[in-house]
């Protein structure tokens, strides 16, 4: 199998065929393209819990990342307000109390930017792992139900929040910055590792569900494209976007462009996908917020993953390596 997610049609083999049996007070869980289990415990609301692992950063910067793709997933499936996040951390033989200091320290920061706290921590050392590997789990209870019994309608509109490739910018434009710095001015390099301060979709979420707006996927690992096709099989929907419409950086474009990478497939933690019938309101409302957001395409009738550019038309594929493995396998480049 290849780096990243595994596939849909590999996950329902592996995974939801071989989980069909579920024990009482598990409401949901084992879907692909949900990352969340949903419990519901006795004389209490429904509760969510969101796992994410974050190993695609090699070193002491993970903490962080796993946070935001934890929280960004529960509060997309429903949950207001995130209660805490569980981390378990483990680290390679040799890793210093220092790099083990910063992943906690960067986890509580960005916990505390997306209005949360670091529950608990556990972390071990392991000859498994050969750099730091980090699962948050945020927990909290679903708000409302998520609205998804409903197929979204031919028509509707897909709002994409913020800018494609967030998550990735940030880190390729540190962990490859000598390099990039060959190239580009040191002011473009610090904005793109400022956008680690945008990872979190908490707001996001929040303004969709106050428009009324029940389909929505946080981006992650493999990036915008990912996301789409995702959402699209999850919903058991046809999708055409227009690529010229999907909001991206000009940092992004010009690392990318000198990486050698495709910036729509790369790790875009900070999007939120919406479906919604009412586009231009949830516009209005982001932009009340200040939050950048573009209609970028519609659902169609049928299953095709569609991206339209000018007069060429692809095909969306699923589950690609997200560009930042084909980087790293180049080498440390520090």
């Amino acid at each position: 199998m290849r780096y990243g997610n595994v596939t849909g049609d590999i996950y329902d083999r592996c995974v939801c065929k071989k989980l069909e049996g579920r024990r009482k007070g598990v409401e949901s869980g084992a879907g692909y393209g949900e990352d969340c289990a949903v419990f519901s415990l006795e004389h209490a609301p429904l509760c969510v819990a969101a796992a994410q692992a974050q190993s695609v950063y090699e070193g002491a910067d993970c903490g962080e990342y796993g946070v935001y793709a934890a929280v960004n997933q529960a509060v997309a499936f429903g949950t207001s307000p995130v209660a805490g996040v569980l981390l378990h951390i483990l680290l390679p033989a040799g890793c210093g109390e220092d790099a083990f200091k910063r992943i906690v320290t960067d986890a509580q920061i960005a916990a505390s930017e997306c209005g949360t706290a670091i529950a608990d921590v556990k972390a071990s050392v392991t000859p498994a792992v050969n750099r730091p590997v980090l699962t948050a789990s945020a927990l909290g209870n679903v708000r409302r139900a998520p609205g998804r019994e409903e197929t979204p309608q031919e028509g509707a509109q897909i709002v994409m929040t913020k800018w494609a490739g967030l998550e990735g910018s940030a880190m390729l434009a540190a962990r490859h910055r000598r390099r990039l710095l060959e190239r580009y001015p040191a002011f473009l390099l610090d904005e793109a590792a400022g956008f680690r301060r945008s990872l979190s979709v908490v707001s996001d979420a929040a303004a969709a569900w106050k428009t009324g707006t029940n389909t929505l996927c946080a981006a992650a690992e493999g990036g915008i494209f990912r996301a789409l096709w995702t959402l699209a099989w999850r919903e058991g929907i046809g999708v055409e976007v227009e690529w010229k419409k999907i909001p991206i950086r000009q940092e992004t474009v010009e690392i990318c462009n000198c990486l050698d990478v495709n910036p729509y497939e790369l790790a875009a933690n900070g999007s939120l996908l919406c479906i919604t019938e009412h586009g231009e309101t949830l516009l209005r409302e982001l932009h009340r917020e200040k939050i950048h957001a573009a209609i970028i395409g519609v659902v169609t009738k049928g299953r095709n993953r569609v991206i339209v550019n000018g007069e060429e038309r692809r095909f969306l594929e699923p589950a690609r390596p997200d560009a930042v493995y084909q980087v790293l396998e180049q080498g440390n480049g520090m």
